[in-house]
Order: structure tokens, then C-alpha cells, then sequence
């Protein structure tokens, strides 16, 4: 059986949009991801802790924002396996484990893709961040159980 055409998507349906100061106010936390750093914003009005990366405190307004490092690590707080209904792009990668991370020392709970199989995953298990490279000089982070390639 002939394997079907790689889909290309159109860039208002791509999982990732463009990353770069041209497209979009938060290219630094994409930048920093290329480095292996988890960034986001905290507002200096409020100090509310933002996530994902805000250009406007969702709590009281400010730009007065400032980039902080979060830590790479944390623990598994909630997780699930998608077995259909995967976004366009993603069906092939089917099944896939997603789930919630919590992030050491500050508390913040990530939604991710885990690249750790969904047999293998306990509530509670250390987590790290890896960093994914997409076609198009793009990245994304994803987790997976601490100490596993």
C-alpha cells in the first residue's frame, strides 16, 4: 500500500504558527526554548505568575511585564492517552500521551504532550522538559519521565 502525501497545513490551521519578532510579541520565549530554557512572564504591578507568556497581565491589565526562567523539571499532576482526534498534522503520531506537569518550586501547571509511553506513566512521576525541533526552524517543549531518552 502506497503511503499517503505528507500534509501540508495552511498557516491559520498549523499547531504551531511562525515564531520569530515578525509574528509574534512573545519570539522570546521561543528563542530561549532553542536554548533549553522554559521562560514566561511575570507582571511587575501585580506579580502574577503568566502562562503562557503574556504581553498583558490577564489580572490587572499591565504590560509591565518581565521574563523569568521556570524550572525544567516537575511531576506528573494528571495524564491521558489520545488515541483519536488528534490535530491535523498529528494523526500519524497516534496514540500519543498528553497531561498535566506541575512545575517544581513554583506551583504552575503546564498542559503537555509526554513523550513517555502512557504504560509506563504514574501519577507523581518525575518529570523534564524536552525540547522538540519542528520543520520550519521551529520548536515546541514537551515533557517525559525524568532520566528516559
Amino acid at each position: 500500500m502506497a503511503k499517503a502525501p505528507k500534509l501540508v497545513l495552511p498557516l491559520a490551521m498549523d499547531f504551531c504558527s511562525p515564531q520569530t519578532e515578525d509574528f509574534t510579541r512573545i519570539s522570546r520565549f521561543f528563542d530561549e526554548l532553542r536554548k533549553g530554557r522554559l521562560m514566561t512572564t511575570r507582571c511587575k504591578a501585580c506579580g502574577a505568575l503568566n502562562w503562557p507568556p503574556r504581553v498583558v497581565c490577564p489580572e490587572c491589565v499591565s504590560d509591565e511585564l518581565e521574563w523569568i526562567e521556570l524550572p525544567r523539571t516537575g511531576s506528573l499532576w494528571a495524564f491521558t492517552e489520545l488515541c483519536a482526534g488528534a490535530p491535523l498534522g498529528m494523526d500519524e503520531e497516534m496514540p500519543f500521551s498528553i497531561g498535566i506537569v506541575e512545575l517544581e518550586r513554583v506551583g504552575l501547571r503546564m498542559l503537555s504532550r509526554i513523550e513517555t509511553p502512557f504504560e509506563r506513566l504514574e501519577l507523581g512521576m518525575p518529570m523534564e522538559l524536552t525540547v522538540v525541533k519542528l520543520p520550519g526552524k521551529r520548536v515546541f517543549y514537551r515533557f517525559r519521565a525524568k532520566g528516559r531518552k
